[in-house]
């Protein structure tokens, strides 16, 4: 509902020209729809002329003084595309702006991570203030009375702005300006004001930058930074980025968007086009780039004549470097095992420039690219690690902006290269080590190949949405590579699109559905029992029993199909009933059988199946009936993978002829369900015309007539465990019970039961 009425104050739809459908939506009321149009225009900081806020707020100043509060209490960035009505109506600089920010959050006594990304970052740029910074104000406020608080926290911030950065290329506007702002001047800055006045805005680089400098401290001027469609520009490795939170308004959207969108072959027209957004917006995306350094125009406007005093101009950013980092949007609670990588250091010789400027004809820097997907767990490794901060630059674009282009990836390789070499990363770093030496050796490998090649985050690439993620693929690449693992919200098939994609199995694949099917598809598979959330175990269920091992998965968990040594990952069955019945309050439930004394041992085929008969793995493939139907069926042939096999201690029964289709069990009644287990040969494959059985009721519902050959128990099975808990238990006993009185001298005591015959 709210889309559509949005859409008609988009395209400036007055209430007589609606159609019939949002008219009954707003309940036919004609106020209703302003109250829309007013609230939209300031939540999306629509300029009053030219929309249709102009039809429902008659007063132009009043409404820049809401939409200005509106943007204060939501902590927005500084409406920069508003500069000119809000600076020169209200005499609200983005200086002005940002204290009354910082002033709201102290009063508040919020957290810094409260601000918004890009707002902290601007922030940081114009007051100085970071986060160590925020936290000394915060001190200092609760030690101020109630009275006057607002106004003592206000004297509490900076007067000034900071030494910010400026290009040549900006034009300088005249702000609000009056006559006692003018009288402390000198005679050359009246004089720049006085050219400003006359001839309206100037470029930067022609005049004094002293002047320039001394005015804008002063609030008397401000800045814009013009961006035309022709424009192209390059994002180099981010510094000065503060990593806190996304709020998720309009413009913060749009940035990221633009941000893993953008390279420095494609303008800023074809990036509208490409993104099916207004080109306005994208002007003012870059717009905001270009000022917080961010993004580098490559081919800015000329600058005649230039003065000299820009010679010594501060024109980039110093940044301190990056301290230990973790991004608030990495799940810390993610499942370890399927993320755990060896910390095993290649000793390959380190990149140098030259070997990576080599580029294979025909592949030239503005043609189609290689997409090399990888997901935020991988960038959060290398912030966590703390290898090195030259790294973390980088680890900090590949999480923010979602893409590092292939312009970037020479210095990149050049400090993974340091990282690797580094003999002293010891202990819970090595583990993030390992991340980075895995990222080098992939890069150096294909980078020769198939460059130019891009890093994509799937995530980033998932913001887009579908229509604008397939045009940017279509237009830019041709092919899309994925690293390994990736989390379940990566999704990479879905995130290369149309395109060609090389890399690991989708998520579904590891899902315990996928699980069920290949044993459907094969005939063979451990029992297994899938329990649906809510349920909850009093006893072993009569599929598992005689198994002393037992794995347990639960629905959104990433676990491991192997621990140490190719033995299965699982539980002892009592553990493994409570691990059940505690995840199924959460989500269904995979039990199953992985040994009947001990873990399951594990072995690896690797497919497609070799082209040598006589190999030992394409013996296996070419004599198990279960794999050739997997091989067929799954068609493995145009795969690369492997099969895993269990040895769980009992027989290998299938089925003979599985049906193709999958198909529900009907729910069987009582009378069917109890009764007697009866013995099933080993020999005899299961009927499917009668009720499933257990390859574990052929196995133990089977009592020997003979003598057992370990003597007891009678049916010949023996736990290890189970003896030695036993002795446990006896031992405990023995030792637990208090001395008695000395037994009788006699037999024929009264008092003294015969013992009774034991029955065999």
């Amino acid at each position: 509902m709210e889309e559509e009425i949005e859409d008609c104050i988009r395209k400036k739809i007055h209430w007589a020209q609606l159609p019939q459908t949002v008219r009954k939506l707003l309940g036919d009321s004609p106020k209703e729809y302003d109250r829309h149009i007013f609230e939209f225009s300031i939540k999306n900081q629509l300029r009053y002329r030219g929309s249709l806020v102009r039809t429902v707020k008659k007063d132009e100043k009043k409404y820049y003084e809401v939409l200005v509060q509106n943007s204060i209490q939501k902590l927005m960035l500084y409406p920069y595309h508003l500069a000119d009505m809000i600076v020169k109506g209200l005499r609200i600089t983005p200086f002005i702006y940002y204290v009354e920010v910082v002033a709201l959050l102290i009063e508040l006594e919020k957290s810094y991570d409260t601000m918004p990304n890009f707002t902290a970052a601007d922030c940081l740029r114009l007051l100085g203030i970071g986060r160590n910074e925020y936290l000394e104000l915060v001190a200092k406020a609760r030690s101020l009375g109630r009275r006057g608080r607002s106004k003592a926290i206000r004297s509490l911030l900076p007067r000034v702005p900071q030494n910010v950065p400026m290009q040549p290329w900006w034009r300088i506007e005249l702000g609000y300006v009056l006559e006692e702002d003018v009288k402390p001047l000198s005679e050359s800055e009246v004089a720049v004001i006085d050219v400003l006045i006359d001839r309206g805005s100037q470029t930067a680089g022609t005049l004094d930058y002293n002047i320039v400098k001394s005015l804008y401290r002063r609030g008397l001027v401000y800045v814009d930074v013009p961006i035309t469609a022709a424009d192209k520009v390059s994002v180099p490795p981010l510094k000065g980025f503060v990593m806190n939170r996304v709020a998720g308004d309009y413009f913060e959207t749009l940035l990221y968007k633009v941000f893993v969108s953008i390279d420095e072959h494609t303008g800023v027209g074809e990036l509208a086009a490409v993104l099916q957004v207004d080109c306005e917006l994208v002007k003012q995306a870059v717009s905001l780039y270009c000022r917080l350094g961010f993004a580098n125009n490559l081919h800015p406007p000329p600058v005649s004549p230039p003065h000299p005093s820009w010679s010594d101009a501060v024109t980039t950013h110093t940044h301190p470097p990056y301290r230990q980092i973790t991004p608030l949007t990495f799940d810390p609670g993610v499942d370890e095992e399927t993320l755990q990588m060896e910390p095993v250091l290649l000793k390959d010789a380190p990149s140098t420039s030259k070997q990576m400027h080599e580029t294979p004809e025909g592949s030239g820097g503005g043609g189609r690219r290689v997409a090399v997907l990888f997901d935020s767990t991988l960038a959060a490794y290398l912030m966590m690690g703390n290898l090195s901060p030259d790294l973390k630059s980088h680890a900090v674009t590949l999480f923010e902006v979602g893409k590092l282009s292939d312009e970037s990836l020479d210095s990149l390789l050049l400090e993974l290269d340091k990282v690797v070499a580094d003999p002293e990363i010891e202990g819970e770093a090595r583990r993030y080590l390992a991340a980075a030496a895995c990222l080098r050796t992939a890069l150096r490998v294909l980078r020769p190949k198939l460059r130019p090649l891009d890093l994509l985050r799937c995530e980033a690439l998932h913001a887009l949405g579908h229509q604008s993620r397939t045009r940017l693929l279509a237009t830019k690449y041709r092919a899309a590579i994925a690293t390994a693992p990736l989390c379940r919200e990566a999704r990479a098939g879905a995130a290369a699109g149309g395109l060609p994609l090389v890399g690991p199995a989708p998520p579904e694949a590891h899902s315990p559905w996928m699980r069920l099917y290949i044993y459907h598809v094969a005939g063979y598979g451990p029992p297994t029992l899938l329990l649906k959330k809510g349920s909850f175990l009093r006893s072993m269920p009569r599929l598992l029993l005689g198994y002393s091992r037992l794995g347990v998965w639960w629905w959104g968990a990433e676990c491991a199909v192997e621990s140490s040594g190719g033995v299965a990952s699982c539980l002892p069955a009592a553990a493994a009933l409570a691990a059940a019945n505690t995840a199924l309050r959460r989500a269904p439930v995979l039990l199953q059988a992985m040994g009947v004394r001990a873990a399951a041992g594990l072995r690896h085929l690797m497919f497609p199946p070799e082209d040598d008969p006589l190999t030992e793995n394409q013996v296996f493939w070419a004599q198990h009936a279960g794999l050739r139907r997997l091989a067929r069926r799954l068609r493995l042939q145009r795969s690369a993978g492997y099969v895993t096999l269990a040895d769980i201690g009992v027989p290998d029964l299938g089925c003979a002829s599985p049906p193709a289709a999958v198909q529900l069990v009907p729910q069987r009644k009582k009378k069917e369900i109890c009764g007697i287990a009866k013995p099933v040969p080993d020999t005899s494959p299961a009927d499917n015309s009668a009720r499933l059985r257990s390859p574990i009721e052929s196995h133990f519902a089977v009592t020997p007539t003979g003598p057992s050959a370990h003597g007891s128990p009678a049916n010949g099975f023996t736990s290890a465990d189970g003896g030695r808990l036993l002795r446990e238990e006896l031992d405990y006993l023995d030792a637990s019970e208090p001395p008695g009185p000395p037994p009788p001298t006699t037999t024929s005591s009264p008092y003294i039961p015969p013992p009774r015959a034991s029955k065999t």
